[in-house]
C-alpha cells in the first residue's frame, strides 16, 4: 500500500504566501487552492492508496519546551496583521472540512508537532511504502528503506542512498541526523557543539558525502586522532 503523508501547516503556508492572487468574492483562497491541488497531482503521479494529512496540535511545541527552553524562541510568526491571521486560520479550518468531505484521513494532537505524528506513523507501519510530503528538513531523517519525502521546495522525491543539500552543503542523506546532533539546529535555536558548524564537521569527516556513518564510528575516529 503506497500512503502519502502531509506536513499540512507546512503545505498550507506554502500555497498561503506562495499564491497570494486568487480570491473567491473578495477572499483570498490561494492557499486552499495550493493544498487541495498538490494533493490531486500527487495522488495522480504516485498511484496512491490513501492521505493523511497532519497538523501541529495546541501547544505544540510545549513539550519540547519543557525539556529544553530555548527550542524555537527565535522563531517569529510570519502572519503579521489580524486580517492576515484571520485569512489563514479561516482557509485552515475550510481545507480541513474539504479534506473530511474527501475521506482524507487527519491526525492533530494537543502538545504534538506535525514531526510528531508522521514520524510515528513512519515507524509503526512497517508494511506501507510511505511518501512524506513537506519542506522541513527535519524530517528527511525519517527516510529508510520504504519511508521517501518529497521536498517541494527542491521539487525533489529523496530516497535512501540520496545526497542533499544542507545548510550549502551536499551530504548523504542518512547524515542529515548525525549533523544535527553535534552541529545543533539553528531554525529551532538548538545549539550544537561550540565551534563545530559543517564546514568543519565536513572537513574532519568527509565521508559524510559519501557514507552512511554511525555515532559510534564519529567516536572511534575521533579517539584516534
Amino acid at each position: 500500500m503506497s500512503v502519502l503523508l502531509v506536513d499540512g501547516d507546512n503545505l498550507l503556508t506554502i500555497g498561503f504566501y506562495g499564491v497570494k492572487n486568487m480570491f473567491y468574492r473578495g477572499q483570498h483562497i490561494g492557499g486552499i487552492y495550493h493544498f487541495l491541488n498538490t494533493l490531486r497531482r500527487t495522488f495522480e503521479a504516485y498511484n496512491l492508496d490513501k492521505i493523511v494529512v497532519f497538523w501541529d496540535g495546541l501547544e505544540g511545541s510545549q513539550t519540547r519546551k519543557k525539556i529544553y527552553a530555548p527550542y524555537k524562541e527565535n522563531r517569529k510568526s510570519r502572519l503579521r496583521s489580524e486580517e492576515e491571521i484571520s485569512s489563514y486560520t479561516f482557509q485552515r479550518d475550510r481545507v480541513k472540512q474539504y479534506l473530511e468531505e474527501l475521506y482524507v484521513r487527519q491526525g492533530e494532537y494537543e502538545f504534538c508537532e506535525t514531526d510528531d505524528n508522521i514520524a510515528y506513523y513512519t515507524q509503526n507501519s512497517p508494511d506501507e511504502n510511505k511518501i512524506i510530503y513537506s519542506s522541513d528538513g527535519d524530517l528527511t531523517q525519517l527516510v529508510s528503506e520504504n519511508t521517501q519525502i518529497f521536498n517541494p521546495s527542491h521539487q525533489k522525491l529523496y530516497k535512501q542512498n540520496d545526497s542533499i543539500v544542507y545548510d550549502h552543503e551536499e551530504i548523504l542523506i542518512e547524515n542529515v541526523k548525525l549533523v544535527k546532533m553535534l552541529c545543533g539546529d539553528s531554525s529551532d535555536n538548538i545549539a550544537g557543539i561550540k565551534g563545530m558548524g559543517i564546514k568543519r564537521f565536513l572537513s574532519i569527516f568527509p565521508e559524510l558525502k559519501t557514507e552512511h556513518l554511525s555515532i559510534e564510528q564519529i567516536k572511534d575516529k575521533t579517539n584516534e586522532m
